[in-house]
């Protein structure tokens, strides 16, 4: 047994999203810059454990396909048993809910929510990763409001405002979302997935990304959110000039024939990703300088593990 390759079956990496907004919500909700609590500290490590368990759910589900693309090699190489995993996961959850007795039955609502997301996200019948429109809500709905308000209920009580000072984050979340479907849209055909990309098209999801990005800069201004406000103009002038170098090629959703998208499409349409998706997370660190630390940590720390475990080189930057 390697002890590591039970911390990094959690995901370390696709944790940083979550914590993101997590410290956002707590922000916004009047947490104050450069400060945190040790309250707020046992908070942040109860909803990692969720999640991390939702992460290797999501694992378990996909064992075979990652086997077949050789890629999170934790599970598919056996390194970590399908049944050792399960117990992880129980753990985590039990772990998690017996400290959050030291919090309020709303943020206890608010965890089991976001683990039955999760579910609904990977595990069939539901399986809404593979299901157009759905997929998007889930992942807008449960990084730009449920984790928000996780954050959020650290100052505050749950309100209406929780609500609205959360729509820029989930329109962010959903304009990144659905770019982050079209590089996929030929495999996810393939394996009879419908995703938001696919039905779609590519020409259309790239102006439903664009849509909602503006959507975002639009909602900051209005709430004065001075922190996605910036954020998303920058994402909106990235989603435009991707829009605008989108061939003309024309499509119709799942009747017709789709066209996927070319290498060099694909490099531009990653790019907008990569672009965009960190612009939150150097904001965060600006009013959080801890955070930076953390994600060093675990860039390093990943560097360290994959390199060791698969000598593979990951994350990239």
């Amino acid at each position: 047994m390697h002890i590591l390759d039970y911390i990094f079956l959690l995901r370390p990496t696709i944790l940083i999203p979550v914590w993101i907004f997590l410290l956002l919500g707590y922000y916004r909700a009047g947490g104050g810059m450069f400060r945190v609590t040790p309250s707020f500290t046992l908070g942040f490590l109860i909803y990692t454990m969720i999640m991390g368990a939702v992460y290797i759910v999501n694992q378990i589900t996909d064992i075979e396909t990652d086997r077949i693309n050789n890629k999170l090699f934790i599970l598919p190489k056996g390194l970590v048993s399908v049944r050792a995993a399960y117990v992880e996961i129980v753990c985590l959850i039990g772990g998690a809910f017996a400290l959050s007795f030291f919090f309020s039955p709303v943020y206890r609502i608010f965890l089991i929510l976001s683990f039955a997301l999760g579910l609904l996200y990977s595990v069939r019948p539901a399986k809404f990763k593979g299901r157009p429109f759905l997929d998007l809500l889930s992942n807008a709905f449960g990084y730009g409001f449920l984790g928000f308000s996780v954050g959020w209920l650290f100052v505050k009580d749950l309100s209406i405002d929780t609500l609205v000072y959360s729509i820029p984050y989930i329109l962010a979340v959903g304009g990144v979302f659905v770019n982050t479907t079209i590089p996929d849209i030929k495999g996810d055909r393939e394996s009879d997935e419908i995703t938001t990309g696919v039905y779609l098209g590519e020409r259309k999801a790239l102006l439903l990304a664009l849509i909602l990005v503006i959507g975002s800069l639009v909602s900051s201004i209005v709430l004065l959110d001075f922190i996605c406000l910036p954020c998303a103009a920058i994402a909106s002038l990235i989603f435009l000039w991707v829009y605008r170098m989108k061939s003309k090629t024309r499509e119709t959703p799942l009747s017709g024939e789709k066209i996927s998208p070319s290498i060099e499409e694909e490099k531009i349409i990653l790019l907008s990703v990569r672009l965009s998706a960190p612009l939150l997370a150097l904001a965060v660190c600006i009013i959080y300088p801890w955070f930076l630390a953390l994600l060093l940590l675990v860039f390093l720390f990943s560097r360290f593990y994959y390199k060791k475990r698969f000598n593979l080189v990951y994350p990239s930057i």
